[in-house]
């Protein structure tokens, strides 16, 4: 039953992958048509049977028609059934278009081939849209359309001079065509040198606004209190990876089947899964499959953040691929040593704050005085610069919340017993131990290695306990950057570009800070379905991890203004 359920998936997506192409290469051939005069001779036959200005109306209708199929192709490859029933409209109507525009029998057999295939194939488009976006797809267009006629009209009125100014039920009319694309009501040379250009450019945004909001897919249903303390419980019983605390971030909805749980958000379509899934080793194939048909009836693509080597064959086998983004940190606390000349630098820096009179302490974070919380509250703020606080795989994006359990933090203190510096942990129950979730220090007049003392003074503390681990950093494409994974061209030019980065991301210069701790390097990848899904599950990635250093787009990736961290907004 699991594997024809996945073979049934990957049909599906088979077919909307072929409609998808099929109709966007009917919407370019539309508009090549529209583009380009009709053979004389079938133009001729047709003149004798309507005036010339229907077959120069249907050519822009043509071309309408063709923009709204590239539109539409990005629904189909969602098998949304609003698009599967929207093309089966444009095409037929572009069948006949074809004709009278110029008795284009190719292109006519074209659109009707295509119009075929998606009758043929019509059990692969059955999911549902955004019931809401189609109301304001209809809505904003009409009130954008209505501002920019009545504009339009009133400028055709007030431009043209007296002898040239059209009567204004003819002003109205050619606003309106403009917007459409057509021409064939005559404005006066100035006023259309103006107006033509513009109203079609309005018409054309216009469009494309209404065909983005009509597709959009269905929004995750919001989280209710059962789901948390659900998730909470299956975390506890069932969390076996550093990451695994990270599926209780407030922005992230659950899935549950049978003891797992899949911890969510989606991002313009792109369903972001991260940590792993939650649950016994037994239940991953059958969890992941009913997954993947619940984001498939939302009609949502599939992307991993953070997976692990062991989930990797799970995710292959239901048809996607993966890409190694780096490696996690990870501390085996009694096999730490600050002895030997490997450690020299950083047991030079934990003496040397020692030698300040700094000393660590340890706390719960869900009891801590009123007094210690505002002061890491105000280090936090004055950290990240005022920043909200970025991270979805590996964050928890919360501080001091009543609800968490288990939870360590560790705190330096100056000589003048004010706070310089604290680490946040999560624990990793199953590992026996902990996972870092935030480190801030405050900009003041501090010894060097503030943050390496409390890191180091944490690891012994988990030692004292009898724990094992401690999971630190996330190193990105380290093994690219350490050149593990090659020395030909390709690697060469990635570890270029990453140096690159790092001079904003500091992506180096936090892998060679947690490569003093001597850690196991454990791989993390990204995995994603097929290749046309790259560029949608990077952008969500990336809007998700708040990549805004990255050059050009980081400025859209900005998250909006949050409270501070802990505070219900």
């Amino acid at each position: 039953m699991l594997s024809r359920g996945l073979t049934d998936l990957t049909r599906l997506r088979r077919l909307r992958r072929l409609g998808a192409l099929a109709i966007a290469a009917a919407g370019l051939v539309n508009l090549v048509s529209a583009t380009t005069p009709p053979l004389r001779d079938r133009l001729r036959f047709v003149r004798h049977l309507i005036p010339l200005e229907v077959p120069q109306a249907a050519a822009a209708l043509v071309a309408l028609a063709g923009l709204g199929l590239l539109l539409l192709s990005r629904g189909l490859r969602r098998g949304q059934r609003r698009a599967w029933r929207l093309s089966i409209v444009l095409l037929a109507g572009s069948a006949l278009l074809h004709l009278v525009k110029g008795a284009d029998l190719e292109e006519a057999a074209i659109a009707a081939l295509g119009a075929a295939l998606l009758v043929h194939n019509r059990d692969a488009f059955r999911v549902a849209s955004d019931r809401g976006s189609a109301l304001r797809a209809f809505v904003a267009p009409a009130i954008g359309a209505a501002v920019a006629t009545l504009v339009g009209t009133i400028t055709v009125e007030v431009w043209s001079q007296s002898r040239t100014r059209p009567p204004v039920a003819r002003a109205f009319v050619a606003v309106v065509e403009r917007l459409a694309g057509l021409h064939t009501v005559a404005l006066a040379d100035r006023v259309g040198d103006f107006l033509d250009p513009a109203l079609g450019a309005i018409g054309f945004g216009l469009t494309l606004g209404a065909g983005w909001l009509i597709l959009r897919p269905l929004a995750a249903r919001r989280r209710g209190t059962d789901d948390l303390a659900r998730a909470r419980a299956m975390v506890r019983r069932h969390g076996g990876d550093t990451l695994t605390y990270f599926a209780l971030r407030d922005d992230k909805r659950h899935f549950f089947f049978g003891e797992t749980m899949v911890a969510y958000a989606v991002f313009n379509g792109v369903c972001l899964v991260s940590p792993d899934p939650v649950g016994p080793a037994h239940e991953r194939a059958a969890a992941w499959a009913r997954f993947r048909a619940y984001a498939d009836a939302h009609g949502w693509c599939v992307a991993v953040l953070g997976a692990s080597e062991a989930w990797l064959p799970t995710y292959r086998s239901a048809g996607m691929r993966d890409l190694y983004v780096g490696d996690e940190a990870i501390v085996d606390v009694h096999r730490f040593s600050l002895a030997g000349g490997r450690a020299k630098g950083l047991r030079q820096a934990v003496n040397r704050v020692a030698n300040h009179g700094y000393r660590v302490e340890f706390f719960d974070p869900a009891r801590v005085s009123a007094e210690l919380e505002r002061s890491l509250r105000a280090m936090t703020c004055e950290s990240r610069g005022g920043d909200a606080e970025r991270g979805f795989s590996m964050t928890l994006g919360r501080l001091f919340d009543r609800r968490d359990q288990g939870l360590l933090l560790a705190v330096a203190f100056g000589p003048d017993g004010v706070p310089a510096a604290f680490c946040h942990y999560v624990p990793a129950a199953a590992l026996e131990g902990y996972s870092l979730d935030l480190m801030h220090r405050t900009r003041g007049d501090h010894p060097n290695g503030v943050l390496d003392f409390v890191l180091v003074s944490t690891i012994e503390e988990l030692r004292s306990r009898g724990m094992r681990v401690l999971g630190l950093n996330f190193a990105t494409m380290r093994a690219v950057l350490a050149g593990e994974s090659g020395d030909g061209v390709p690697q060469r030019l990635q570890r270029w570009l990453l140096r690159r980065l790092s001079e904003s991301m500091q992506i180096e210069t936090l892998w060679r800070f947690t490569a003093k701790y001597q850690p196991e390097w454990v791989p993390r990848y990204v995995a994603y379905d097929g290749l046309e899904h790259v560029l949608p599950a990077a952008l969500a990635i990336a809007r998700a991890e708040s990549f805004w250093e990255l050059p050009v787009v980081g400025r859209f990736l900005v998250p909006p203004a949050q409270p501070p961290v802990g505070v219900e907004a």
